[in-house]
């Protein structure tokens, strides 16, 4: 049965991770016939790297999948009203979970500040807040929810995630291609990790502004 904890290895800070540890000739030993004979040298530090950023690894694309949160809510909703401080500090917040090592257990500061901030981006791109919209507490409760299941997801640390994060995080990773994390496609690794973490936050978000929008507009109701 798989853990429900996330498992950190001992002796690696949680903001770093371990990567494939070599020399300037890319040996992981003396003698070894590597099969680049150069790269970055990680000896030093025994192949122990500060994590890089997942959500910022392609911040337009991030900062794209919000244009679902406001597709159909009306009234000139577009996520492209978003200003470039907003959108900087939606990649840099999200980031936070996983680069500080937020604990899903211990979190509560964490969600109230995706919160604000979501009540932020809604605002910049409806030009009304969560409670002018009348949703402030359906939105405290359900899309606080989704966000605890964000961090979980990503507090868990699946294969899958440290794969992406040691590959993104080494500094020859092009040239690591016999390391159990090397993908042959990050940039598409990311976008797919990306969509599947923030899924269920951003059909709670825009759920809830559809419905007030519906609400408003008769018109705009199915059936």
């Amino acid at each position: 049965m798989p853990s429900m904890h996330p498992r950190y290895e001992d002796g690696v800070p949680k903001d770093c991770c371990r990567i494939r540890c070599c020399n300037a000739e890319g040996q992981e030993y003396p003698g070894q016939r590597a099969p680049f004979p150069y790269a970055n040298p990680t000896s030093k530090t025994k192949g122990i790297v500060k994590r890089k950023p997942v959500f910022s690894y392609d911040k337009e694309f991030t900062y794209g999948l919000l244009a679902s949160v406001f597709e159909g809510v009306g009234g000139n909703a577009d996520f492209e009203r978003l200003s470039d401080r907003t959108q900087r500090v939606w990649c840099k917040t999200l980031d936070r979970c996983d680069l500080e090592a937020v604990d899903f257990e211990d979190c509560q500061s964490y969600i109230y500040e995706l919160l604000a901030l979501c009540d932020t981006i809604t605002w910049e791109c409806t030009g009304r807040s969560f409670e002018e919209w009348g949703i402030l507490d359906a939105v405290q409760m359900e899309l606080s929810k989704a966000w605890m299941h964000f961090v979980r997801l990503v507090w868990m640390r699946d294969l899958e995630w440290e794969d992406l994060v040691r590959c993104i995080s080494d500094p020859n990773a092009e040239l690591s291609v016999e390391a159990e994390y090397h993908l042959t496609d990050p940039p598409a690794a990311v976008k797919h990790i990306v969509s599947s973490k923030l899924l269920v936050p951003l059909q709670v978000w825009g759920f809830f502004l559809r419905a007030a929008a519906e609400a408003e507009d008769p018109r705009k109701r199915r059936g």
